[in-house]
């Protein structure tokens, strides 16, 4: 019997692989009431955030391939969660997200308690 090593290919063992040495970023973390949820928004990427924005700024670029492709990809993951839990609340991305295509849930009852649980469980710091 013989015995192989596994080697990564040079262009994989060159990438810098050091995600979860980074700091977390606002992003990482979930607001509900006045508590921080940790890692509950791991989903989102700032590639899909990027994306959103090109979106916002041209209709055009919202159809192109890859940002349609990645805010699709999100969105289906949003509506999983919310159709997996009936107590849900999306973070500020993904609410950005959802309510980006809020006109294919317009007449949605889950749609629209899952926008009323995000803004009655929305924490805001008012300016003594």
């Amino acid at each position: 019997m013989s015995t192989s090593t596994f080697t990564l290919p040079t262009i994989l063992s060159n990438l810098n692989l050091d995600i979860m040495e980074s700091p977390p970023s606002p992003l990482d973390f979930q607001q509900v009431n006045d508590l921080l949820v940790p890692n509950s928004n791991k989903s989102i990427t700032k590639d899909v955030i990027e994306a959103l924005e090109i979106a916002r700024d041209s209709p055009e670029a919202a159809s192109h391939g890859p940002i349609r492709d990645l805010l699709e990809l999100a969105l289906g993951s949003i509506w999983d969660r919310i159709l997996a839990n009936d107590r849900y609340v999306m973070t500020r991305d993904e609410f950005a997200i959802f309510n980006f295509f809020q006109s294919r849930f317009r007449n949605s009852a889950i749609a629209i308690a899952a926008r009323k649980r995000y803004w009655d469980n929305l924490s805001v710091s008012l300016p003594s």
